[in-house]
Formats: structure tokens, sequence, C-alpha cells
């Protein structure tokens, strides 16, 4: 009796123990607090996970200055590939107060965010050499996992009774997908915009079985990031917005092509690609002939592309084009996730395999909200996105989820 208490005992130390130094890993290393609207305060909090100074990410919340019982419930906000928690404080005419942000902690909402390792590294740092870029190897899917973890912990050091709702946009959804998958137990819910990694269609996992196969190449040789894409298309967005009736000096588009047409040409017919991995997938619903968006406000679309990382972690755009290809590694315990979930699709976005996604959740009530001709932002840049997302979402979370 005494040898089976005594094991016990060890292997309850020895579990402590790895716990402990598993949190270890992580350490606060400065936080700041600043209003940024009318009774709202942003407390940015920098986290550096491991020894190598470039593991470090950002952990951002914004809430009312309202005593904390008096809060209607906790949002985790993950972001999208190209961007970081800012993607959701960017307001029409720069005003924070009409950001996505703002309008939920202005309701009383405690809105939590994750800024992942790339977010702050310039542009050029890398290939200059003025940093040392090589811990990007190890940025996969697991690292945002990870990381969420942790911001999961420093919530519940302030919430200890409630559970966060966890969700945003594309690699946002995605994330937030494999965070419930890992911790179905942890989340009271999961708001889900147009992104997803798993998806039935034949020919999309064909697809990106190719992705993900160059992408393993890439990583094999060395190439662990890509610091052209964001500056490149940062630029491109600056020059439709400041010189948009300009013959733009970008290559691959047709002579005579202004700035302008070529930031619509981007954004509503992009080549099939690891970032546009289904047939028919485009960013926003447009019409390069018209040299016009259909749905989207232009400025905010600016507004917010002006606010791009610079860096994009390959292993991490591998682990999304794994999982569209078949993997289930972060999709295969979603049916032990029994909260509510509300979905936006966009048909020429990830579309079906959003469908596809909610049908293996076979133990959470799924909201959908499906829109054929959108585009995969179309949602959060609308012209109507008020009514099309925030509000959609601001009644479910009282409705269903608080």
């Amino acid at each position: 009796m005494r040898k089976t208490i005594y094991a016990l005992f060890t292997v309850c130390l020895l579990v402590l123990i790895a716990s402990v130094s598993q949190a270890q890993t992580y350490q606060i290393i400065s936080t700041e607090s600043s209003p940024v609207a009318n009774n709202l305060t942003k407390t940015v909090t920098t986290v550096q996970a491991g020894d190598n100074p470039l593991d470090r990410f950002l952990i951002s919340r914004v809430v009312k200055n309202i005593p904390t019982h008096a809060l209607k419930g906790t949002i985790l906000l993950l972001p999208p590939l190209g961007s970081g928690f800012q993607n959701y404080e960017v307001g029409e005419n720069g005003d924070y107060e009409n950001s996505f942000v703002a309008y939920f902690a202005s309701r009383n909402f405690d809105v939590w965010g994750y800024s992942q390792r790339v977010q702050g590294i310039p542009a050029g740092a890398c290939e200059s050499g003025a940093l040392d870029c090589s811990p990007m190897a190890n940025w996969g899917l697991q690292t945002i996992v990870d990381d969420v973890a942790f911001i999961r912990q420093q919530i519940g050091l302030v919430h200890p009774n409630s559970k966060p709702v966890v969700g945003g946009l594309s690699l946002g959804s995605i994330a937030s997908l494999a965070t419930i998958n890992a911790y179905p137990n942890d989340y009271a819910g999961a708001l889900l915009i147009d992104g997803t990694i798993y998806d039935e269609d034949p020919a999309v996992r064909a697809i990106n079985a190719a992705f993900s196969a160059a992408l393993d190449a890439q990583l094999a040789a060395g190439i662990f990031y890509d610091g052209q894409g964001g500056p490149g298309f940062k630029f491109l967005s600056n020059l439709a917005n400041t010189a948009p009736n300009a013959p733009t000096p970008l290559p691959g588009f047709p002579p005579g092509f202004t700035n302008h047409q070529a930031f619509v040409a981007a954004m509503t017919a992009p080549p099939l690609s690891p970032l546009g991995p289904r047939p028919g997938f485009y960013q926003l619903a447009g019409s390069i002939a018209e040299d016009r968006f259909f749905f989207a406000d232009e400025a905010l679309v600016h507004a917010n592309v002006a606010q791009f990382v610079d860096y994009l972690a390959l292993r991490t755009l591998r682990d999304l084009n794994s999982g569209l290809a078949g993997d289930l590694t972060f999709t295969g315990n979603l049916a032990a996730f029994t909260g509510p979930v509300i979905m936006f699709a966009a048909g020429h976005g990830f579309g079906s395999g959003m469908t596809d996604t909610a049908a293996i959740m076979t133990n959470a009530q799924v909201t959908m909200n499906y829109n054929e001709v959108y585009g995969h932002v179309d949602y959060v840049f609308s012209t109507n996105h008020l009514n099309e997302l925030e509000k959609p979402i601001l009644k479910w979370l009282k409705q269903q989820v608080f």
C-alpha cells in the first residue's frame, strides 16, 4: 500500500514538475497600457517563449473601464495569416471606435488578442542578416496553439470562473479550430470567419497535397520564411490608394494597367497558390473590367493592408495546406467540442470546406452564415459588415454563449 501511495505521489510530482517547466518557458517581459477610444483601455503584453529573442509574441487586451464583474464575457481573437491583432482594430475613417474590437469592447465584452511571432520583424531584417531568423523554421500551427494556450491561462487569472470565446478571420479561424481541437473543454464557443483546414473535396485535397509537398521541399532546403509577399502587397495597395490612375510599375500585369486595376486584379483574380487553396478562391468579389469591388469598402481595405506584417513563416503555411490535403492533426478531435459555434463562409473563400468542417463538429451547435458570391474577406470589409458580421455575432454571444 505504501509503495502504491509513493508511486502515485512520484507520478503526480513528475507531472507537476513537467507542467511548471513548460509554464516557465513563457515569460512576460513587458506590459504597457493606454487609452484607445472613449472609455476603452488597451494593454499590450510582450511574452518571451524560450531563450531566443525572436521567439516572442504579443497579447493585446481591450476592455471598457468598468468593474470586472460587470463584463459580459471574454472574446479571444486570433489573427489572419498576414496580420496581427491590429487587423481587428482598423475602423472606418481611421476611427478606432468603428473597429471590430471596439464594437464588442464598448458593449462590455473583454476582448483579448494574439499577434504571432512574426509581428514587428522589420522588412529585410532576415535577408540582410540583421536578425537571425532561423527560429522561424519551427513556427508552425502547433506554435500558435501553444502560444494561445498561454494566453488562455492569463485570461483564466482574470476570469477564473468563466471561459472565453475563441475566434478570428482566415488563419484566425483556422487557429481557433486547432485550439478547440486540442483543448475542447477550455472555451465557451468558437467564432469562425471563413477559414478551415478540413475539406472533403478531392480536388482541393489534391491541390493542397502538391502545395504541402512543395513547401516541405523549401523547408528542407533551409527556406523558412517569405519576406517578399507582405511588403509587395502593401506597396501595391499604397500605389492603388495614392496614385490609382498611374500605370503600374509592377511586373506581371498587362501593359497599360493602372495601379488600381492591378490591385483589383490581385484581389479578385489571384492565381491558385498556397494562399489561394481552392479553385475559384479570391479575396474580394469585383470586376477587373469595371475596375471596382462589388461589396467592399475600399478605404477600409487599404487601411487594413497597411497594417500587414512583413514576414510569413512557411511552416505555418505548410500546416494549413497539409490540413486541407487531409491531415487530421489539427481537426481530428473536433467532435469533442460541445460549445456553440458561429461560422461565416464565403462561396469564393473556403466555401464548402466550412460546411464540411461543421459536419464533423457533431456535438457542437453550429450557426452557419453562407454567402455564395462573397470572396474570402468580403464579410469583414463589406460596406454592410455591421449588419452582416458584428450584429449577428453579438446576437449569438447573447443568446447562445453568455
